[in-house]
């Protein structure tokens, strides 16, 4: 590998949805290639061009304040964390971060991507959150992705399929006629129908609590029709569980609870903390994106409360869990090339 004006080394290992890890790469130069070949995301080495390759990100070193350069990604059809990439915007990445390619942005029939990117740092960098929002400083939105996605899809089948055909076939009847009149109720109620699925389909997405921190007190906000707030002081706090595992249903799932004195509450709820059993990248990417999210929800709150990140933590995740088996691979030296 040729030496430029690159920051710290980062490795890259490729790795599929099984947790399997069949390359490794240490990148040292100003700027690297992510193309797609085979069906696998892989950096391209300098002067190496195969007709199969789809190019698809560059990797580029930048300096965006004070300190070393921190290495970012730019590009499109990539998946960061399970979030689209948007070209001309690049994105920091730090340790764990995930790389991974959606099969419908590429063209590519189901099951034709294969392998994904996994970023490892030796620096602990801070880390932007992937799919919680940041709401101010010390506040955290959490997102529900997919949530009231039915409700809206029955809003705009009952506009669609009610109000409009009842309209026009309205139109067909002379003013004054019975028929006429009927159907232009019926039009007026499938579109008041319909505005409710799509208002109901907003509040549903929107519903997630609010979490807020400074250094004495942690606020709980939830928002939708049954809003509540809980206002705790940090002190009372024993510490976030963040845990990941595979339980009887053979479906990953993701939990996330805050531990105070004698109980417990769950900060996250949704279809979205679960995994299909046939699983792909993109959702794997999803879901690690999103733990570790919360991890960093953690070290953030243990800094405010003035105390140790590893104490306050517990993290359980199933060395099962493909990113954590890659991982593990990487530290272990056990890489296929086969």
């Amino acid at each position: 590998m040729e030496r430029g004006a690159a920051g710290p080394r980062v490795q890259l290992a490729s790795f599929d949805a099984r947790g399997d890890v069949g390359g490794l790469w240490l990148l040292d130069r100003p700027a690297t290639e992510i193309v797609l070949r085979d069906g696998w995301l892989l950096p391209r080495r300098p002067g190496e061009l195969l007709p199969q390759d789809a190019r698809i990100a560059v990797l580029v070193w930048r300096r965006t304040d004070p300190g070393p350069p921190r290495l970012h990604v730019e590009g499109a059809n990539l998946l960061l964390g399970g979030r689209r990439l948007h070209p001309g915007r690049p994105e920091a990445l730090t340790d764990g971060d995930l790389l991974t390619v959606d099969h419908r942005d590429v063209g590519e029939p189901a099951g034709a991507v294969l392998g994904g990117l996994l970023v490892g740092t030796a620096e602990v960098l801070p880390r932007p959150l992937r799919c919680l929002a940041e709401a101010d400083q010390g506040a955290v939105e959490v997102t529900r992705p997919g949530a009231g996605r039915l409700w809206f899809q029955a809003g705009i089948a009952a506009a669609a399929l009610g109000a409009l055909p009842l309209a026009a076939a309205a139109l067909q009847y002379s003013p004054g006629h019975p028929s006429r009149s009927s159907l232009l109720v019926g039009a007026v109620g499938c579109a008041l129908a319909g505005a409710i699925g799509i208002s109901a389909s907003r509040v549903a997405a929107h519903a997630g609590p609010v979490l807020r921190w400074d250094a004495e007190h942690l606020e709980l906000s939830r928002r939708g029709p049954f809003a509540a707030s809980e206002r705790r002081a940090l002190a009372e706090l024993e510490g976030l569980i963040v845990k990941l595992d595979r339980p009887a249903s053979g479906r990953w799932a993701l939990s996330v609870e805050l531990r105070r004195r004698g109980r417990t509450t769950s900060l996250d709820h949704g279809a979205h903390l679960r995994l299909p059993r046939n699983e792909r990248l993109p959702a794997i990417a999803a879901l690690e994106a999103r733990r570790r999210d919360w991890l960093e929800v953690g070290r953030r709150l243990a800094r405010s409360a003035g105390r140790s990140p590893d104490g306050f933590v517990t993290a359980h995740t199933d060395p099962g869990w493909p990113p954590e088996r890659a991982r593990a691979a990487v530290a272990a030296g056990k890489i296929s090339l086969g």
